[in-house]
């Protein structure tokens, strides 16, 4: 069923449903637009000053900001054995990469965008970081790169929202992670909260004609459930999934320091009820070892 068709009708619901659900009824000529809009928007956006600034716009290194929970996440939390053969999908500056790297025996980054490969390579080599391959592809086009069941870790930060061919990419993680591999994901959440300031920010600028006619205002920036998550790890061949929200309301006020806030959401974000209003989940899974 066609209700939503790119430039011309229901901008309200491209905006506001869960991402399978919009996909769904995106008409087929508007879903192939996506694939031409997706690119031209990350290599317009993440491309000169928007490669050189990326770190600054993404407010990077800020408790407040991405490094909550991602940093603790990666250097104290997840794989204690350390990452192994590591995937960085949709590596960007490299902010994350380096992280990873730290405790990998080898990464491998895949970033679309020729001057974000750039950034990448020059952060690494000033953090003397050998173990690092940058690939430049896209990452629906990762198993003409990686090698099946050459991954021991894949890590997804902070990136998938701006994919749409989601179980593709699964399908091929799934291929390219060893059995007994592990995933790691953090994405901002789509829930009732999100879809409400997008209803008010339609009601406020994108509702009007300019706006929701102009095609690049539809480039893809959706943001993830709890069941798509695991809609996507089982595609993969992904099993034992386990979710935590983080950025939890009013969490930073109550707990503003942020070692301390991290382990009360650690907890209290798998909790039926509050984990519905965090702004951030966090995913482990792994690879399933039967075919």
């Amino acid at each position: 069923m066609t209700l939503i068709e790119i430039g011309r009708r229901n901008y309200l619901l491209y905006l506001v449903l869960p991402h399978p659900v919009k996909m769904a009824l995106l008409s087929e000529a508007s879903r192939a637009k996506l694939d031409v809009i997706n690119r031209l928007s990350n290599e317009t956006t993440f491309s000169g000053t928007g490669a050189v600034n990326y770190d600054q716009n993404h407010r990077y290194g800020e408790a407040e900001q991405h490094d909550h929970p991602c940093r603790r996440l990666i250097e104290e939390v997840w794989a204690p054995e350390g990452y192994g053969r590591a995937l960085d999908l949709g590596a960007g500056s490299g902010y994350f990469t380096a992280l990873i790297a730290r405790r990998a025996s080898s990464v491998r980054a895949v970033e679309l965008v020729p001057d974000m490969q750039q950034m990448l390579r020059e952060r690494c080599a000033a953090d003397g970081l050998r173990n690092v391959e940058v690939i430049g592809a896209s990452a629906l086009d990762l198993r003409a790169h990686v090698a099946d069941s050459s991954i021991d870790s894949a890590l997804i930060l902070q990136s998938l929202h701006h994919l749409h061919r989601r179980d593709e990419i699964f399908a091929a993680l799934g291929a390219v992670v060893r059995p007994g591999g592990r995933l790691f994901l953090v994405e901002p959440h789509h829930n009732t909260r999100r879809a409400a300031r997008l209803w008010r920010a339609y009601l406020g600028d994108y509702r009007s004609r300019s706006f929701r006619s102009d095609e690049r205002n539809w480039a893809t920036h959706d943001f993830v459930t709890r069941r798509e998550i695991r809609a996507l790890c089982r595609l993969g061949g992904f099993e034992d999934v386990r979710i935590t929200g983080f950025w939890i309301p009013f969490a930073r006020r109550v707990l503003p320091d942020p070692r301390r806030r991290f382990r009360v959401e650690n907890l209290a974000g798998s909790i039926p009820g509050i984990r519905h209003f965090a702004a951030v989940l966090a995913v482990e899974a792994r690879r399933s070892r039967r075919p």
